[in-house]
């Protein structure tokens, strides 16, 4: 293989492969970076098995071929190599790399060793804008339970519909629901779980693509893709069945307030400091054309904020855990929330106010009063 292309072009690539590189594994191959040459391009493979990736960059192909490098001395070569073009020629598994001040040899293993990526049928393939379907992704993933103790839960739940896209995640606490209308015809009643760690590295791509591409994704029995750009991460989906969540989705409440973004976020992040000095509780309370957030630390103090809202129904006062609203402040781009109660036992609804199409619902703390 010989091929050149630009350092920016291949730091890009390797960049945006070296993170599926499998770092404990008892396969060498797997903490390699495969190089394979294409038409006027080169094409670069990562896999720890469980999520595969692939990516193209433009190169000069002078001889045709392919190989694996080391992924983390690769990567560091080349990010800390300044010189605008890189010469790359491989013999015998090792790759010589030549710019116009900096040299070196990498040795990497027999490519034939590298697992051959699966291919996913495209039959229930599907086009969706990569802002809409990103954002979408990062208001549930925050929802995924962090242990492996339930798998089902470790992920996103896709779901088709009717010709929406519901995309749900829980770990037990809170439950975040998101529906996205498809324009793109697709079999109803199709549903898999894709892991999170999948969905982060779909949000941290789709965040350098350009303003109005498309995602394209596809699935089959135990294998989903994604095709952003020049990019395509095939992974392995959770076996089990997602729970029946829409049981425990509230449809009418006593109390609902709504008020601006910026000062709910500010009241639950000062709550907050006093709120893990405990459990990370704090109290919510609805009354009077007004928000009263209360936290107390036993062995440190307390706190009371007062936030004007536009409060319609009954006075009610819930508690929740500070995290959990603190996730949710995070993602929403919207000036004001809705905050929708029953009562201390029930599950309470935070959502952006002009968003229909999504909700996020968290459990209340008992607490001894």
């Amino acid at each position: 293989m010989k091929i050149s292309c630009t350092q920016e072009k291949l730091n890009r690539g390797l960049s945006t492969v070296s993170r599926i590189v499998g770092n404990r594994t008892t396969l060498p191959v797997l903490s390699n970076i495969y190089l394979e040459t294409g038409d006027g391009c080169l094409k670069l493979s990562a896999t720890d098995l469980e999520i595969g990736i692939v990516t193209t960059i433009a190169a000069k192909v002078d001889e045709a071929g392919a190989t694996t490098v080391p992924a983390r001395l690769m990567s560091e070569f080349v990010a800390n190599n300044s010189d605008p073009n890189i010469l790359l020629e491989t013999k015998d598994n090792t790759t010589h790399l030549k710019s116009e001040r900096f040299d070196a040899n990498i040795k990497g293993i027999d490519p034939a060793e590298f697992p051959v990526l699966p291919e996913v049928s495209k039959e229930a393939e599907i086009s969706i804008s990569a802002e809409v379907f990103s954002r979408a992704v990062s208001e549930v993933i925050i929802a995924c339970a962090n242990d492996e103790t339930r798998p089902v839960l470790s992920g996103i739940y896709f779901r088709f519909e009717a010709g929406v896209l519901y995309l749900v995640a829980t770990d037990s606490y809170r439950l975040s629901e998101k529906k996205i209308k498809l324009t793109t015809p697709v079999p109803n009643d199709k549903e898999f779980i894709v892991p999170a760690r999948t969905m982060q590295e779909i949000l941290r791509i789709s965040s350098s693509l350009v303003s109005g591409e498309k995602i394209i994704l596809s699935a089959s029995e135990n294998q989903v893709a994604f095709v952003l750009g020049e990019t395509k991460i095939i992974s392995r989906l959770i076996e089990g069945a997602f729970p029946n969540y829409k049981q425990i989705i509230p449809t009418a409440f006593r109390s609902t307030a709504k008020v601006e973004l910026k000062d709910f976020a500010a009241a639950v992040k000062m709550a907050a400091l006093f709120a893990r000095q405990g459990a990370g509780n704090i109290k919510v309370k609805l009354a009077n054309d007004q928000i009263i957030l209360t936290s107390i630390a036993d062995q440190v103090g307390d706190n009371i904020s007062n936030l004007p809202a536009e409060i319609s129904g009954d006075e009610v006062e819930i508690t929740f855990n500070a995290k959990f609203i603190l996730d949710l402040l995070t993602v929403v781009t919207e000036k004001k929330i809705l905050i929708e109660v029953n009562d201390k036992t029930s599950p309470g609804i935070i959502k952006p106010e002009k968003e229909s199409d999504f909700a996020y619902i968290i459990m209340p703390l008992r607490v001894e009063e």
